[in-house]
C-alpha cells in the first residue's frame, strides 16, 4: 500500500526542527454553513479532522516538523485528506492507502448559543474505515519506521485504541518501544460512543497510556469521567510517571512538570466553536516544550495557539 509523498511545504520549517510525529486516525468533516438541525442544512463545508492529525498541523504552524502516521481509503476523501497534510507542510509519506476500506467522515451539526457562539455535536461515519485498520505492520513500514526513528515526540490519544483491536495493538507497540531521548505524549480524548458497552474496559485502557506517557493531556471533564477527579493535584498525584501533567478547562489550564505547578488563564477572546481547540493548545505546548521554552512558557504558546482554532468552525487552525 504506497503512502504520500513528502510534503513540499516542508521547506518552511528549518530542518533544525525536532520532530513530531502523531499516530491516529485522519476524518473528512463536514460542517453545515448555518447553525441548524442537519434536516435544515442545504450546505456544507469540508475539513480535515480527527485529533491526531490536527494537532500535526497546529505543531507545523508552531514552527515544528510534523508528520502524521495513519491510513485512508483510495478514494476522493483520502487523496484531500493528504492535499491538506501537503497544504499545511505535515509529512504525510507514512499516511498508507487502503484498496478497499473508505476514508472515515463525520457530519457536524451546529447549534447557536445565547452568545454568539454555537455548539457541534458530530455524526460519525468511521465504521470499517482504512484507519480502523491501523496495525503494528502500519508501524513497521518503511516509511513509518524512518520517521519514528528521527522523532523527537510521538503524540496520540485514547481514540486509537478505541477503534479497533489492531489499532490498540499499534498503539500498544508505540508505548512498548521506549527510545531515549523520544517523548511520548498521550491526550485523554475520552470517547464513550467508541467505548459503549465496554467503558470500564476502555477507562482500564487508557488509565494505562497515561501512566506510560511522558506528557498527559486531560480535559477536567475526561479526567472526572475516565479517572474520578478533576483535581488537578489529585490528578498529579495519581499520575507520577509522566513527567508533564497538563489540566485544561474552557477557562484555563494547570500544568505540571514534575512537582512544579503552573496555573495560566484562558485567554479572552471570542469564540465560534470550540471542537478542535484542545488539539491545538496541546500542539502549543508540546511546541513549547521541544523548543525549550519553560513551563510558563509553553503554557502560554497552547493558549495562543487554541485561540486560533476557537474563531472558526474548522476542528484545526489554518
Amino acid at each position: 500500500m504506497p503512502g504520500g509523498g513528502r510534503s513540499g511545504n516542508l521547506q518552511s520549517v528549518p530542518d533544525s526542527s525536532p520532530l513530531a510525529v502523531c499516530v491516529g486516525e485522519g476524518l473528512v468533516s463536514f460542517v453545515p454553513a448555518t447553525a441548524a438541525p442537519l434536516e435544515e442544512a442545504r450546505t456544507f463545508h469540508r475539513s480535515l479532522a480527527g485529533a491526531e492529525w490536527n494537532t500535526a498541523i497546529a505543531l507545523a504552524s508552531a514552527g515544528v516538523r510534523a508528520a502524521v502516521v495513519s491510513r485512508v481509503g483510495d478514494d476522493g476523501f483520502g487523496r484531500f485528506l493528504r492535499a491538506e497534510l501537503d497544504r499545511h507542510g505535515v509529512d504525510a509519506s507514512a499516511v498508507q492507502v487502503d484498496p478497499e476500506a473508505p476514508t472515515g467522515l463525520y457530519v457536524k451539526e451546529l447549534s447557536p448559543r445565547p452568545d454568539g457562539s454555537v455548539d457541534g455535536t458530530m455524526h460519525y461515519y468511521r465504521s470499517g474505515s482504512a484507519a480502523a485498520a491501523l496495525s503494528p505492520e502500519t508501524l513497521a513500514s518503511d516509511a513509518a519506521s524512518a520517521l519514528l526513528a528521527e522523532a523527537a515526540l510521538v503524540h496520540t490519544s485514547g481514540i486509537t485504541p478505541a477503534l479497533s483491536d489492531t489499532a490498540r495493538a499499534a498503539q500498544d507497540s508505540l508505548f512498548d518501544d521506549r527510545r531515549d531521548g523520544r517523548l511520548l505524549s498521550f491526550d485523554v480524548n475520552w470517547r464513550p460512543a467508541l467505548w459503549r458497552g465496554r467503558e470500564d474496559h476502555g477507562r482500564a485502557v487508557i488509565a494505562d497510556y497515561a501512566h506510560r506517557a511522558d506528557v498527559l493531556f486531560c480535559t477536567r471533564p475526561d479526567a472526572e469521567a475516565v479517572f474520578g477527579t478533576a483535581d488537578p493535584d489529585r490528578l498529579r498525584a495519581l499520575f507520577a510517571e509522566p513527567r508533564f501533567v497538563v489540566v485544561t478547562s474552557p477557562r484555563g489550564a494547570t500544568a505540571f512538570d514534575g512537582e512544579d505547578r503552573t496555573d495560566s488563564a484562558a485567554l479572552d477572546v471570542p469564540v465560534v466553536e470550540s471542537i478542535g481547540a484542545g488539539d491545538a493548545f496541546a500542539a502549543g505546548f508540546l511546541a513549547g516544550i521541544l523548543t525549550g521554552l519553560s513551563l510558563t512558557g509553553s503554557l502560554a504558546r497552547a493558549h495562543r495557539i487554541a485561540t486560533r482554532a476557537l474563531a472558526s468552525t474548522r476542528d484545526h487552525v489554518d
